[in-house]
């Protein structure tokens, strides 16, 4: 059942998606098996989940091979109608977006909201407790020697009272 990634390449993407399809139903299939005690071979469910992994893994490289061959394709369209000093220019604005893409993918896609709440409240996190390291102690903090506040009393008098009514 292992599948290699170079055969899932050579698939069309209709292929693609129906073999996807196919196996999402074939796992949810081996899992009921599992919960009801009729599986024989546990490890089929691990086999499928990685093949599913694989033709996703596919699935992306084809779109991002066919994504960069349309942008080859109108940067040369552009290229050719461009003079030669633009040619240069335009070459010097693709090497710079290449390294873009990077930087954005971990800004948009799938669950993006959530890893950006996450790590501003994680940065909020240590910047608290980064201020509150540095505060310094109630002992250091106040002046030296006796003070004019009162000690606190250890209960209140209508507690006293209370106690006595008893």
């Amino acid at each position: 059942m292992t599948m290699k990634i170079q055969a899932m390449l050579d698939w069309s993407p209709e292929e693609k998606t129906a073999k996807a399809k196919e196996w999402a139903q074939s796992l949810f299939t081996l899992r009921l098996q599992k919960a009801t005690g009729q599986l024989e071979n546990p490890m089929k469910i691990k086999e499928l989940r990685k093949d599913i992994a694989r033709l996703k893994t596919a699935q992306h490289m084809s779109a991002a091979e066919a994504t960069a061959a349309a942008a080859e394709a109108h940067e040369a369209a552009t290229a050719s109608s461009e003079g030669t000093e633009q040619k240069i220019s335009a070459n010097e604005k693709s090497a710079g977006e290449t390294a873009k893409p990077k930087a954005d993918a971990a800004a948009s896609g799938k669950g993006a909201k959530k890893r950006a709440a996450a790590l501003k409240a994680s940065q909020k996190k240590t910047a608290g407790a980064a201020a509150r390291a540095h505060t310094p102690s109630k002992k250091s903090s106040g002046p030296k020697g006796k003070t004019a506040v009162p000690p606190k009393a250890k209960s209140s008098p209508r507690r006293a009272a209370r106690r006595n009514s008893s």
